[in-house]
């Protein structure tokens, strides 16, 4: 049965190493199996709070005071995703933190693929708008507060598992075969972006 973890961040600022938010949700087939999320304290030199970050997703300094920092969250991540691929609604984002805030950290990028929901999106439905909630509605799924990581998540789970409906397919590598879009991949000083081929 096809096993893949959907992932959404939220950071502090403009610097993507600026983490403060994180949740994960491991599906097989098509239903979530097991979630995790935590709030993470910034790194040093990342941990400003800008207002307008705040004001999207309401996270603040005060909140994270007592959470772990990114060395204690990327391991449990790590352990939570195995090698399974990661999905995500706009993923080149949220791959992107995965690698700054590893590099801010001293930690090597993880060797990973992704598929981007946003991506297969264009491939799926035409749509004047590819934003989250627009994608959410299209595909008939609940977006129950945007930019609140734990339910952005479940609405890419959600997305992708409609996306694979409308493609008539029940695997992920099957999804990006139809709708011709190539893994995205993160290794040792590279990266490849999830894009149509």
């Amino acid at each position: 049965m096809d096993s893949w973890v959907a992932i959404d961040f939220e950071t502090a600022n403009g610097s993507r190493a600026s983490a403060c938010s994180v949740a994960v949700a491991r599906v097989k087939g098509d239903e979530v199996v097991d979630r995790f999320a935590t709030l993470i304290r910034p790194p040093a030199g990342h941990d400003r709070f800008e207002y307008r970050n705040t004001q999207i997703h309401g996270v603040q300094a005060s909140d994270v005071v007592g959470a772990p920092r990114w060395r204690q969250v990327w391991a449990r991540l790590e352990e939570f995703v195995g090698g399974d691929p990661l999905v995500a609604h706009n993923a080149s984002f949220d791959t992107s933190v995965i690698r700054a805030a590893n590099s801010a950290a001293g930690l090597p990028w993880p060797t990973m693929k992704y598929a981007c929901t946003m991506v297969i999106a264009k491939q799926t439905w035409p749509m004047p708008s590819y934003r989250l909630p627009d994608v959410a509605a299209a595909a008939g799924v609940n977006l129950a507060r945007h930019h609140e990581a734990a339910s952005d998540t479940l609405a890419a789970a959600g997305i992708l598992v409609a996306q694979q409906r409308a493609h008539g397919v029940d695997t992920l590598d099957g999804l990006l075969e139809s709708a011709r879009v190539a893994w995205g991949r993160i290794y040792d000083g590279g990266y490849d972006t999830c894009r149509r081929r």
